[in-house]
């Protein structure tokens, strides 16, 4: 990757890991909350019958809310595991209850995992990313390990869905022609379809 564009998106992610973590929490909560019935509410959660979602931490969009939506609305939930630090390497992994996810990896919350747990990216309807900023075009900044980026190149792009405060979003954000687009953000004031889904 170009020396230039890596400096210019560690730049642009501290920034906005700086703007979201000086956030008052309980507005944070809030828009959480907003998000989530947001995104409960879109045709492509509607249709899916399996979901799959980060589990949040820090002052991420807390997905606690969405998740337990998930399980009500009687879909099989699956979260990412990672399973090998070194390499950026994860996994969808299925869970019954948000309690069951009580290993912290890399300070996230994950179930414990053996390789029969694991799913196909096939057979997932529709996943949920985490990221620091997103453009109007559904390109994403990560936190920089590339779990994601790795593990989304053969994914259809049309069942993604950032999730984000509404700050997050920005013009452009600075992108290779490898990084794939989402298909639809939500934040607490809108929906940005990126593709149609």
């Amino acid at each position: 990757m170009n020396i230039c564009l890596n400096l210019r998106k560690k730049q642009i992610r501290a920034k906005f890991l700086t703007l979201r973590d000086n956030q008052d929490f309980k507005d944070l909560q809030g828009y959480s909350m907003e998000i989530a019935c947001k995104a409960r509410k879109l045709s492509l959660y509607k249709k899916a019958k399996t979901v799959m979602a980060y589990l949040s931490c820090g002052s991420e969009v807390s997905t606690d809310c969405l998740v337990n939506f998930a399980f009500q609305d009687k879909k099989e939930v699956y979260v990412a595991a990672i399973t090998d630090v070194k390499n950026s390497k994860m996994q969808a992994v299925r869970i019954l209850k948000l309690e069951n996810a009580n290993q912290l990896v890399c300070g996230i919350r994950q179930p414990k995992t053996d390789k029969s747990d694991f799913v196909g990216k096939d057979s997932i309807d529709l996943i949920f990313v985490p990221g620091v900023v997103f453009s109007k075009q559904g390109s994403r900044i990560g936190y920089g390990k590339g779990f994601y980026d790795r593990w989304l190149q053969d994914v259809d792009c049309a069942k993604t869905v950032g999730l984000a405060y509404d700050f997050q979003i920005v013009k452009e954000v600075p992108s290779v022609e490898y990084d794939l687009p989402l298909g639809c953000i939500v934040t607490e004031k809108r929906v940005i379809k990126v593709l149609d889904n």
